[in-house]
């Protein structure tokens, strides 16, 4: 579960196996500005941050020694290594981190709706077996803050995209319709979606914050093109004990 601090929450499973990951608040700023920048330098001093242009694909880079610390088209990152920090933009989509608890490899990707679809929290899991030899039983999955299901009204169109590619399995409890509205529960497509690829139900921790209804958090689409962008970060943690 997340933990509040003060400007940001903090996984607290991930914490047990000193992975600092975190999601920022409002306070913290608005992390699509250039001036931000400075501000990363300051929360994680001794560590290169790691980022890139989100464009909603399910692009993940493997940061090794000779990686740039900027990606072109790139959705999340996957590494294990002691001096980076992954930093990636939110503003309702979700935020889904990874972590190979006896390898102790980490990432972070951005799925939003079109992630989602594209399936990159599987490729993530996908990357974890081949890059780095992880065994499903000891990758813990968690979702971030996103938008709730209550608030994320989509089209009947969205629903038959969805069903013309995915099974009732991976569908079930994920739409939702009332009052001919349908809703989308992105989180729940994820988690479904997790188990369908054996990643056991205890090792997948969720959440029940949304990013519209609570005004901590940037949300587009309760703030449209003024609307801000949160940040995800996870590293080895700086204060865990070598």
């Amino acid at each position: 579960m997340f933990i509040k601090k003060d400007d940001f929450y903090q996984l607290e499973e991930f914490k047990k196996y000193g992975i600092d990951a975190r999601y920022t608040t409002k306070k913290l700023g608005d992390f699509q500005k250039e001036e931000i920048r400075e501000k990363i330098k300051e929360m994680f001093p001794d560590k290169k941050i790691y980022t890139g242009h989100q464009t909603h694909s399910k692009n993940i880079t493997v940061i090794k020694d000779d990686t740039p610390t900027y990606i072109e088209e790139n959705d999340g990152f996957i590494t294990d290594r002691s001096d980076v920090v992954i930093f990636t933009r939110y503003a309702d989509c979700l935020p889904i981190y990874f972590l190979d608890k006896r390898n102790r490899v980490f990432g972070c990707v951005h799925s939003g709706w079109m992630g989602s679809f594209k399936e990159i929290g599987k490729e993530a899991i996908e990357i974890l077996e081949k890059e780095f030899g992880s065994d499903k039983q000891e990758i813990l999955v968690a979702f971030g803050i996103g938008i709730s299901k209550e608030v994320y009204e989509v089209g009947k169109e969205f629903l038959e995209k969805f069903e013309s590619k995915f099974s009732k399995e991976i569908l079930k409890d994920v739409f939702q319709e009332k009052n001919n509205k349908v809703f989308y529960d992105n989180q729940k497509f994820n988690y479904n979606l997790m188990k369908s690829i054996g990643i056991l139900e205890e090792n997948i921790i969720t959440n029940s914050m949304c990013t519209y209804k609570n005004n901590e958090f940037h949300s587009y689409r309760r703030e449209k093109e003024k609307s801000g962008r949160n940040a995800a970060f996870i590293c080895i943690d700086k204060d865990e004990k070598k």
